[in-house]
């Protein structure tokens, strides 16, 4: 469970934290921690969001064996 899987939901999908924490069987604290990181570390989140992006870019590139 990554720091920006747990935002996504909180803050993307308009969950309450709690349910997030439930649904992930997670304390609370745990999913409060997580979307505190994610905005104390701005930069880091876009730098791994950017390195997530170009593996992905560059599976997409990748020959597919017959």
């Amino acid at each position: 469970m990554t720091v920006q899987h747990i935002h996504a939901r909180v803050e993307g999908r308009g969950l309450r934290p709690e349910t997030v924490a439930e649904r992930l069987n997670l304390p609370v604290a745990d999913v409060s921690e997580a979307l505190a990181n994610y905005h104390r570390n701005p930069e880091e989140m876009r730098e791994i969001e950017t390195h997530r992006k170009a593996v992905a870019d560059e599976s997409e590139t990748l020959e597919k064996p017959d």
